[in-house]
């Protein structure tokens, strides 16, 4: 079955996605399941990403790109080949995978922690996106202000059942197969209602 995707970004981004293919290098390291490519099945999700990145790369490189909605296709029936990891919402297991995929891989390696992707050992990933809480987190840990052992799953979860969307991400070449389309569409609105 083909599953419909999201991928908010800026202009640049998005056309060098569609003209050039889905470059992992671009990827940022420290994310939510490990170095990748993001997508999600909530477009409004993905057009609030795309909004904060391009009003963000606008202010860092003084220009006025327009925000841009990635549609990826995706045939789920290829996970079955993948070495894939899908977590439900709110378990203790996917949130010790996204502090972890935070931390340095020595701090990892030191501590005997396996519960990441900061080695890209899965091909795809399935699961809730992060509140900014956990970046909080593992900067505390990272900084030694917090132990990884001494921290109370409980406490962090969102409050009053708020959930951010749901994300697949893409780690390995292997992976982009499951992509079948790539296409780009410009935000037309903004958050202040003007274009």
């Amino acid at each position: 079955m083909i599953l419909k995707t999201y991928h908010g970004t800026n202009l640049s981004s998005a056309f060098d996605i569609w003209l050039h293919g889905i470059d992992f290098n671009k990827s940022l390291p420290n994310l939510d399941f490990g170095k990748g490519f993001y997508v999600t099945d909530y477009k409004e999700k993905a057009i609030e990403r795309a909004l904060k990145k391009t009003n963000d790369y606008n202010r860092r490189y003084n220009c006025r790109e327009d925000p841009y909605l990635v549609e990826v296709s995706i045939e789920d029936d290829l996970w079955k080949e993948m070495n894939a990891k899908f977590f439900y919402p709110r378990e203790k297991d996917w949130f010790n995978f996204v502090i972890n995929n935070r931390l340095e891989l020595s701090y990892l390696n030191k501590h005997n922690i396996f519960n990441h992707n900061k080695d890209n050992k899965y091909d795809m990933v399935y699961g809730e996106i992060a509140d900014g809480k956990i970046a909080e987190i593992a900067n505390a840990i990272k900084n030694r202000k917090l132990e990884l052992k001494d921290l109370n799953y409980s406490d962090i979860l969102p409050k009053y059942g708020v959930f951010y969307g749901s994300q697949y991400s893409f780690h390995t070449e292997k992976s982009l197969s499951c992509i079948k389309n790539i296409s780009c569409a410009i935000i037309k609105k903004r958050k202040s209602g003007r274009r």
